[in-house]
């Protein structure tokens, strides 16, 4: 019992309850899981058309991506954070046509992410913290078709290749042996119009601007 008790009360005790106050700069890797959405604005041409196309819905995919993170800490409880993230993922639209089947057209993506947050966190009892953060993201895509020439009857729709997102989100902190391990939740939502749009195309001459959206969700641990 007395074992039990003593263990126990090992495992309370703060690790290390300086270390934020001690260092200022601090590196780790991180994991992510994401899912890849999109939000759209139809074009007035798409209610005069004259052909069979009925409806156009974003369809969300999941991805995924890795990379390397770095902090700096601004007194006790702030942080800027940044890093960079080879993200990997597609999203989907569906248009639906009265007299065939309907089609799904993918936008494949392979970006170099480069977020900068702003991050809160709260004092760390019991090795465990809480943080909210937001800011903005950039985000270059390799994978984009924004130079190709694109005819107005071939089934593609290209994104631009650089797309800005503002973020915000929360994760949990816990202070292990030697690093600190996170789990943390994000939104990003695109602020500029990533369309690549050709006017006279059955596909994105319906449509008048496309922003990009990602749900995070991230493993990191740190130094």
């Amino acid at each position: 019992m007395l074992f039990c008790l003593s263990f126990q009360s090992l495992e309370a005790y703060p690790r290390d309850p300086n270390r934020h106050l001690r260092k200022r700069w601090f590196w780790g890797i991180a994991f992510s899981g994401t899912q890849a959405m999109m939000k759209f604005q139809l074009d007035p041409s798409f209610w005069s058309r004259t052909d069979s196309l009925l409806n156009i819905t974003p369809l969300a995919q999941a991805g995924g991506g890795f990379g390397g993170t770095v902090a700096m800490r601004m007194g006790k409880y702030f942080e800027w954070k940044s890093g960079t993230m080879l993200m990997l993922h597609n999203r989907d639209i569906e248009f639906d046509w009265a007299t065939q089947p309907n089609e799904k057209l993918t936008i494949e993506s392979i970006s170099l992410d480069i977020p900068l947050d702003l991050k809160y966190r709260s004092d760390m009892p019991n090795n465990t913290d809480f943080y909210v953060l937001a800011g903005v993201r950039w985000s270059h895509d390799f994978q984009s078709n924004e130079d190709l020439v694109i005819g107005d009857s071939k089934p593609l729709i290209a994104l631009k290749k650089d797309t800005y997102y503002y973020e915000f989100g929360a994760g949990f902190e816990f202070r292990l042996e030697y690093v600190d391990f996170s789990i943390e939740l994000k939104m990003s939502n695109g602020i500029n119009n990533g369309l690549v749009r050709v006017p006279n195309s059955y596909y994105s001459g319906s449509l008048s601007s496309i922003q990009p959206r990602l749900f995070q969700i991230t493993l990191m641990a740190q130094n």
